[in-house]
């Protein structure tokens, strides 16, 4: 890389990381892992930087949909427990609310399968439509509506309140 596209390079990460880190956090709920798969992305992008990318932020989130998906193929060969909510800092009263609906988001989410997960992501989170999403998963726009249906049934089914937490509340 020219020290032109190193300072290019460095611009387009400090206007987009904080949105791809989201992107990716949202893929991949562990934040350590999430921080590592949007590190590789980058690393690609940078291989390919010089050829000046139509859309470089494209890229990136094609990549880390495709890190994503290897990663939930592979899970079963190294299991890494991780208790929901164990790498949130603690935080303000004010923020508690937000902070407390993202972790339950996170839960969700983490508990569906990995294309599944990416689905909701790309159609519902990032409000892809469904060619866009079945091209940036490599499948066809009928497997990205069955994901979405079963995901999007799992995410109903963990946001209804259970028969315990009714009566709990109604005391």
């Amino acid at each position: 890389m020219t020290p032109s596209d190193e300072q290019d390079f460095t611009r387009f990460v400090r206007e987009y990381g904080d949105e791809l880190l989201r992107f990716a956090r949202l893929l991949v709920p562990d934040a350590a892992e999430a921080e590592d798969v949007l590190q590789v992305a980058l690393l690609r992008l940078t291989r390919h930087w010089s050829r000046r990318l139509d859309s470089p932020l494209a890229y990136v989130r094609a990549t880390l949909v495709n890190l994503a998906k290897d990663r939930g193929r592979r899970s079963h060969l190294v299991p890494v427990p991780v208790e929901p909510g164990a790498e949130r800092p603690a935080t303000g009263a004010d923020h508690a609310e937000a902070v407390a609906a993202q972790a339950h988001l996170d839960e969700i989410l983490a508990a569906l399968p990995p294309r599944q997960r990416v689905t909701v992501v790309l159609r519902v989170v990032d409000g892809l439509s469904e060619a866009e999403t079945a091209a940036l998963m490599g499948c066809s726009p009928g497997t990205v509506k069955s994901n979405l249906a079963r995901g999007l049934d799992k995410v109903r089914a963990a946001l209804e309140p259970s028969p315990a937490s009714t009566k709990e509340t109604a005391r």
